[in-house]
């Protein structure tokens, strides 16, 4: 003990970083000082905590790294504790690099996601704080028609041409300076600026409209429609509202869960979770750890609430350089996101706790703890609707005993009481229908029912099997953000997407969703015959069914040009001339009669 104390009296009193080794030479503690010497001779102390009585006890040599500030030995502390992971820091179990978006340095530039920023001449947008929010953002860039595949030219168009997410330069259509516009409205989207790109791209298609380009300014219109439809789903994050993240946590022993909900105008629009080996650290230290690792990957937001007081004033420093400051929550908006941040956070380390036995038995105990049922839903039972604008509607149920699927008990509905395209009511006559007969047959009933669906289903399924005079567990999950929602519980349960009990759930979720998709396409595709197309010389069932999957849709091919119509695979000149010679008949006379109307 004589020799380590005076190996801490010859620190220096400057900032910076102490690096504990143990016998063996290995990093076994990383931490920051303001004052080496001073921090360094706290642990010495008699009165010292359990951990750091271990520490003392494993500690062989010492060594450190002054820094000019404190903010600096933030820095450097956190890229050490990723560089070593030494056992009696906290650390994030599943450390990970956040991802980028890649604009490639190629003659036609293609987009992608990356783990790490290169030197290689790309350009990089990010990090972005998931993987999945790289998959939206770079499929949103994609309509504005950026390529994405790593075919070599020339070649055949991919699939993303037929279904309008790329251009195309693989074919020769567009000239390279062409190209390279779509590359500057792309990076112009990334950084944000929609709003300046969408009056941009206005002018450029009222320029090809005059000088009659009109398939260059069909494809420019198709680019403000994706990317009006995106500001559509980012009304949130408008100038003027304030972007935040909520941190809460939950602590059993040496394992943590710590939950960060994105919010932006007091609005919930996404949330991550982590869980960290704590090392017997105290609370203060696993909150202070997490917000020092987290942000040196992902830009802060302008406000960080957290559920205690860190007195750390390095580190609020250091957030206040990128704009940032740390809060307790004040309003009832941000007291009631902590709360179910912090119920979730709970939630979360008892489903870790559970998720340690990966067998489906396991996961149907897990699942009967998280959703707090009175007995093992070994026997689940699924619904879903699939309808477009109320017509064919279909509703489906799929049966899984003790998490496997039994196909013998599937079944599947044709609307019969609801018109138009009402789900919730949908959902009430396929549920009601289910299980009125199956009371009459005096049949097994599941443990569980599963809604596709939020609230709204759930409360009208919940409506439909207590009319039945019967009490059924039930649950829903939602597609937006794999929210779990159960009756008389207000707040939706949330799981971490690598959960065994959400993977059950969203497996027999998507399995009711393809049930029901299949029965509704083929009452769709007994009315395909009766189409416009059938009227149409030269264009068989094989045509047809080209140009559909072509177009999309009818309406699309009303809309499209004879020049687009020749495109189509298997469709000659003489067929697109009749097709155009047949729309411009019926749509002369579809004029004709709104206008005497």
């Amino acid at each position: 003990m004589t020799k380590k104390i005076e190996l801490a009296k010859k620190l220096p009193v400057s900032p910076g970083v102490y690096i504990m080794k143990d016998g063996e030479n290995k990093v076994i503690y990383v931490g920051k000082a303001k004052s080496l010497r001073d921090r360094v001779s706290q642990y010495f102390r008699e009165e010292g905590s359990p951990k750091n009585r271990l520490l003392m006890k494993n500690m062989e040599d010492l060594e450190y790294i002054a820094a000019g500030n404190e903010i600096e030995a933030l820095v450097l502390e956190s890229n050490l504790i990723k560089e070593h992971r030494p056992r009696y820091n906290v650390k994030l179990r599943d450390d990970k690099n956040y991802p980028f978006i890649k604009i490639t340095n190629e003659k036609f530039p293609r987009i992608c996601i990356s783990r790490r920023r290169g030197n290689d001449g790309a350009k990089y947008f990010g990090p972005y704080p998931g993987s999945k929010t790289v998959r939206e953002v770079i499929k949103m860039a994609s309509n504005l028609g950026i390529r994405k595949c790593k075919k070599r030219f020339p070649c055949p168009p991919c699939l993303n041409y037929h279904i309008k997410q790329c251009a195309a330069p693989c074919l020769g259509n567009l000239t390279k300076e062409e190209y390279l516009e779509i590359i500057d409205h792309v990076i112009v989207f990334l950084k944000g600026r929609h709003n300046q790109l969408i009056q941009s791209l206005e002018k450029e298609m009222d320029r090809y409209s005059q000088i009659q380009d009109y398939e260059k300014a069909a494809r420019i219109r198709d680019q403000i429609n994706a990317l009006l439809q995106l500001s559509e789903k980012q009304r949130v994050n408008l100038p003027g509202r304030k972007e935040q993240d909520i941190i809460a946590y939950a602590v059993r022993g040496t394992i943590s869960s710590i939950q960060v909900f994105h919010v932006s105008g007091g609005m919930l629009k996404g949330r991550e979770t982590f869980s960290l080996d704590t090392a017997g650290s105290e609370e203060k230290e696993i909150l202070a750890s997490f917000i020092k690792q987290y942000y040196q990957d992902v830009k802060p937001p302008a406000e960080i609430v957290i559920p205690i007081e860190i007195t750390d004033e390095s580190i609020s420093d250091w957030l206040g350089s990128n704009g940032s400051k740390l809060k307790m929550p004040k309003n009832n908006v941000e007291k009631g996101l902590m709360d179910l941040a912090m119920e979730n956070a709970a939630m979360l380390l008892k489903q870790e706790m559970l998720s340690k036995i990966s067998a489906e038995n396991d996961t149907l105990l897990c699942l009967k703890e998280v959703l707090s049922l009175t007995v093992v839903p070994s026997l689940i039972e699924a619904f879903d609707i699939s309808n477009i604008s109320g017509t064919n509607a279909t509703g489906s149920l799929v049966s899984f005993e003790n998490g496997v699927s039994n196909k013998k008990n599937y079944r599947r509905f044709r609307i019969k009481m609801v018109e138009g395209a009402d789900d919730y009511a949908m959902i009430g006559e396929v549920v009601g229908r289910a299980y009125s007969r199956r009371k009459d047959e005096g049949k097994r009933m599941p443990d569980l029912v599963l809604i596709d669906g939020g609230k709204g289903q759930l409360n009208v399924a919940l409506t439909a099997i207590s009319g039945l005079g019967l009490k059924l567990n039930i649950a829903a999950i939602a597609k937006e953000f794999e929210y779990i929602f159960v009756p008389d519980k207000k707040e939706p349960v949330i799981l971490p997407d690598d959960s065994p009990v959400l993977r059950l759930l969203q497996r027999i979720r998507d399995e009711a969703h393809r049930f029901a998709l299949t029965y509704h396409r083929k009452l769709r595709a007994d009315l395909l015959y009766e189409s416009f197309l059938d009227k149409i010389t030269g264009i068989g069932i094989r045509k047809k069914q080209a140009l559909l999957k072509y177009f999309g849709s009818v309406d699309e091919i009303r809309k499209a040009d004879i020049h687009e119509i020749e495109k189509v695979p298997g469709i000659t000149a003489k067929d697109a001339e009749n097709i155009q010679k047949y729309l411009n008949y019926s749509n002369s006379n579809w004029n004709a009669k709104n206008v005497h109307e």
